[in-house]
């Protein structure tokens, strides 16, 4: 039984390294380009645009001719009196008397159509309709900058997790090598229990840390496949992290008015200017045509089929009507008051948008600056961390040395391992802030 499983694990250790090299393995460029391809944010914000495109024809529909048709049908049962006087037929002078000048049954048809010939309101609605579609754009294109920023943003920290699962596993199998020896030294009265058992608490402290790490590194590979909306379940490999990758950033010319959130800031700007106007055409008059033409037929009881002398009678008029506010009570002058306040605090966003972007721009560069020389630093305390490990450990076989000097420097060494992964994701960071305060998350 022992031989059989002895076996099945041999023959594993030889299939893996096909089964991890038949994974393909993503570039950061790569899921990128699936998540601006296949993200639902994105399709939801194109589902906007093409409401809004929409719109555009109902604005349009507002200058061109409505054509109704309506009908009815009446019986009453008791005509309705008319009081006239008497003298109209004769009677004596000062008196009156009431007849009953309809028929019990009428019905009607007419078709009628209206024309605006000067509308304000209609005219700016048009416009404003075809600025709100340039809106749905700049959304657009301000998610697919929040999606490369959010796809970078995880797999950056999926290659610094596998960089510090990379250097914990070297920490661990160092662990394990020394408790293995300190064991047998055990065994040969060499050393102590406490030993071994200080030993075996650092390496399950080390294998926790990994475990917390495969569980981080999972989750983030959770969040970087719903950002490129493909299945949890389907695998997915992030191209390990390249150190040479590390430069100083390139100056590049910068202009916060070209950035998205600044443009969407004036795009708003340019609608409350529309309704300001669309509010203040209410002082102005809307004149429309109109003509209709219909057919009424009577009849002295209910015969829906029957009229007098069984014709219809035709009816038509054409006309233009006018309409003018006079006095609304004030209310088109305070509405047009609270857009103007409204258009004045979009100035001072555009401001601050500008001022925002500056510093943003300003500080990335400065965590970028900083975080070199702070990765630097790291990069010769790891090597020294590592060196001293390796005399420790040969100090610790000879003897020299107790084990809670390796467990020290054991620690220590994490501790510089932890710092120099920290200083790569903090530079890369930077770099993807400062693509983002400069607008260039996009080409």
């Amino acid at each position: 039984m022992i031989k059989q499983l002895v076996n099945i694990a041999v023959a594993y250790i030889l299939v893996m390294p096909s089964i991890a090299s038949a994974q393909q393995t993503y570039t950061l460029q790569q899921c990128t380009e699936i998540a601006l391809k296949q993200s639902l944010q994105l399709k939801a914000d194109a589902l906007d645009l093409d409401k809004t495109n929409a719109s555009i024809g109902e604005a349009y529909s507002s200058l061109l001719p409505n054509i109704s048709a309506k009908g009815s049908y009446q019986y009453a049962p008791q005509v309705q009196a008319t009081v006239i006087p008497a003298e109209t037929f004769g009677g004596p002078a000062g008196t009156y008397t009431a007849a009953r000048l309809g028929v019990a049954q009428t019905k009607s048809v007419t078709a009628e159509l209206t024309q605006n010939i000067y509308n304000p309101s209609a005219i700016i609605a048009l416009k404003a309709a075809k600025i709100l579609v340039n809106g749905n754009q700049l959304q657009i294109r301000s998610s697919q900058e929040d999606l490369v920023y959010n796809v970078a943003a995880a797999y950056y920290n999926i290659q610094s997790l596998l960089k510090q699962e990379e250097l914990t596993s070297q920490s661990l199998s160092n662990t394990e090598a020394l408790l293995s020896s300190t064991t047998e030294q055990l065994r040969a009265g060499l050393a102590t229990q406490t030993d071994v058992d200080r030993l075996t608490v650092t390496r399950d402290n080390s294998k926790a840390n990994l475990e917390g790490m495969q569980n981080s590194k999972e989750k983030y590979y959770n969040a970087l496949k719903i950002l490129m909306n493909i299945p949890l379940s389907e695998p997915l490999v992030v191209d390990s992290f390249g150190e040479s990758e590390l430069t100083a950033a390139t100056a590049i010319d910068f202009n916060a008015m070209q950035k998205t959130n600044y443009l969407q800031v004036m795009q708003n700007r340019r609608v409350a200017e529309l309704q300001y106007k669309n509010i203040r055409s209410g002082f102005l008059p809307t004149i429309s045509l109109y003509a209709n033409s219909g057919l009424s037929g009577y009849y002295v009881n209910a015969n829906p089929f029957k009229n007098i002398n069984d014709k219809f009678y035709q009816s038509s008029a054409v006309g233009i009507k006018f309409s003018h506010p006079i006095f609304d009570g004030f209310s088109i002058k305070y509405r047009a008051r609270q857009k103007q306040i409204e258009i004045k605090k979009y100035d001072v966003q555009a401001e601050q948008t500008i001022q925002q972007s500056e510093k943003d721009v300003a500080d990335a560069n400065a965590d970028i600056r900083s975080n070199l020389i702070t990765y630097q630093n790291q990069i010769r305390n790891l090597a020294l961390a590592k060196k001293v490990m390796v005399d420790i450990n040969q100090q610790y076989k000879s003897g020299l040395v107790k084990v809670s000097d390796v467990i020290n420097t054991t620690t220590d060494l994490q501790t510089a391992q932890n710092n120099f992964v920290t200083a790569i994701i903090n530079i890369k960071q930077a770099e993807l802030n400062l693509k983002k305060a400069q607008g260039t998350l996009l080409p």
